[in-house]
């Protein structure tokens, strides 16, 4: 089971991914010798700010996003952060201090949103938390039903208001890949006056993102995630909704996001978005196609293993493969593929030191200890091979037979 001798297969790109030779290059100027502020107002500064500009622009267009809609962040994280407290801002802006208002999510969100929706409920705001199938969607009646429990709120607390401040649902779910609806989603949060943000982290790249079809007020995306440096990211705002600001300070980001801005991050975002849609289409088949043809083989060779989220190639991203394996240890069964040279992901709370599993796994209804605690995730890169298939065909059916084995359940 040693790696020593066996090539080492990168199967975690849905928790980063190798920076582009494109994006690489592209930034190596900003990171030497045109190194100016883009604040300034000397030729070394406008160059930078003139590199900042293009680059938001060009980004901009791969979302179908006008460029002065586009933020610059630090990644994800920040983006999620500061539209779900600029939201609730908002809305007390607009209803009163007092107005009894919430933040309507999902219950598959990734942390960046589900911990600052529990830090927005110590605040006094309300989270609600909407229920998935066991493929994972959010189920269009229970938005309409949490949007109806939310308006009657504010009526029944004297304030003639829609009750929620945001809606926020993920695009594509990072564990296991399900690809929600959001277009419908969205439309029924407008309906009731309520904005919509989606969390795009793991789907841009990756699938395609418009915001103009999706139909949102907000999106969030980070560089990292499509071949981008680490650091970079972006929040989408369409123009009219408007939020405070989350970082004071300075007038960067036309007033709205405090801090010298991180031009080489931005420029090499830009290469690697532009890139990362370059066959995006034929991308998107030959990747899905291996990953079947990995999933069938674990499923074919391993008992008592689940495939986890929609199997509908349709409705999942195409490089995300999810399992359920009973009387497993996910953690062991990570490390067992590390040493047979597969890096991969379990969705327990390991890196905290919990021992919880997985909040999607239980959402999804693997509520049963012996299957809950076994999830594996594998997210092919997009240039896998077909010999990285045949070789995660062989390791992967070993090591959960390995790590049943070990885990004494």
């Amino acid at each position: 089971m040693s790696a020593l001798s066996e090539r080492y297969i990168y199967a975690d790109n849905a928790a980063t991914t190798p920076l582009s030779p494109a994006a690489l290059e592209a930034m190596m100027p900003y990171l030497t010798s045109e190194f100016g502020n883009p604040g300034g107002i000397h030729r070394v500064a406008k160059a930078a700010a003139n590199a900042l500009a293009d680059a938001r622009t060009r980004t901009a267009a791969q979302l179908g996003a006008k460029p002065h809609e586009l933020y610059y962040t630090s990644g994800g994280s920040e983006s999620d952060n500061w539209v779900l407290w600029g939201a609730v801002q908002r809305y007390r802006d607009l209803y009163g201090a007092d107005a009894p208002v919430r933040v309507i999510t999902s219950a598959i969100e990734h942390h960046a949103v589900l911990h600052t929706c529990r830090a927005l409920g110590s605040a006094q705001e309300e989270t609600t938390y909407l229920p998935v199938d066991n493929q994972g969607h959010v189920r269009i009646e229970d938005l309409e039903r949490a949007l109806e429990e939310a308006h009657t709120a504010s009526l029944a607390a004297g304030v003639d208001a829609p009750g929620a401040a945001l809606v926020s649902i993920m695009l594509a779910n990072n564990e296991v890949g399900t690809i929600q609806d959001v277009p419908a989603l969205a439309a029924v949060a407008h309906s009731r006056g309520v904005p919509f943000h989606t969390d795009a982290v793991q789907a841009v790249g990756h699938i395609p993102v418009n915001v103009n079809d999706l139909g949102v007020d907000a999106l969030s995306l980070s560089g990292h995630k499509f071949h981008g440096p680490r650091g970079i990211g972006a929040l989408y705002l369409r123009e009219g909704f408007s939020i405070p600001p989350f970082i004071e300070g300075g007038g960067q980001e036309r007033g709205e996001r405090a801090g010298t801005e991180n031009v080489a991050g931005a420029v090499g975002m830009a290469a690697a978005l532009e890139e990362a849609h370059e066959g995006l289409a034929d991308r998107m088949a030959r990747v899905g196609a291996l990953r079947d043809q990995l999933v069938e083989h674990v499923l074919a060779t391993v008992d008592d293993v689940r495939y986890t989220g929609d199997p509908d190639p349709e409705h999942r991203l195409p490089s995300i493969a999810s399992f359920a394996c009973k009387n497993v240890d996910g953690e062991l069964l990570v490390v067992l593929l590390d040493r047979a040279g597969v890096a991969a992901a379990t969705g327990s709370a390991c890196s905290t030191g919990s021992t919880d599993p997985s909040h999607v796994a239980t959402a999804l209804g693997l509520d049963d200890p012996a299957w809950a605690h076994g999830t594996l995730r594998l997210s092919l890169a997009d240039n896998v091979a077909e010999e990285d298939i045949t070789e995660l065909c062989d390791r992967v059916p070993r090591c959960i037979k390995r790590a049943r084995l070990l885990s004494g359940r």
